[in-house]
């Protein structure tokens, strides 16, 4: 499981100045610190991660996976779906407690 991507289930709106993050059924591509997208290992993938949205204006929006939402593997993410802003990796760890 290289790639992954956050699937949203309901519309995202930043908090702070309403600006649309993700519309229902769009995916946010997991990234690191310089943009790039996170690649994670198919023998210990994460268990838990700690991720930020940041709308245009440059409000940050931090969601909890699994627990606010949850994320599949890339290849599983269907070619018509919608593509929401990138979720930007802040912590996380791996099944088998390793960090990310």
């Amino acid at each position: 499981m290289p790639f992954l991507a956050l699937v949203h289930l309901r519309e995202l709106r930043c908090p702070e100045c309403g600006e649309m993050l993700a519309q229902p059924g769009a995916r946010s591509f997991v990234v690191g610190a310089e943009g790039e997208a996170v690649v994670f290992a198919a023998g210990d993938p994460a268990a838990e991660m700690t991720v930020e949205l940041t709308c245009p204006n440059g409000h940050a929006v931090e969601l909890l996976v699994p627990n606010e939402i949850s994320a599949e593997h890339t290849l599983d993410t269907p070619d018509d779906a919608p593509v929401a802003a990138d979720a930007l990796l802040r912590a996380g760890i791996t099944e088998s407690g390793q960090a990310l």
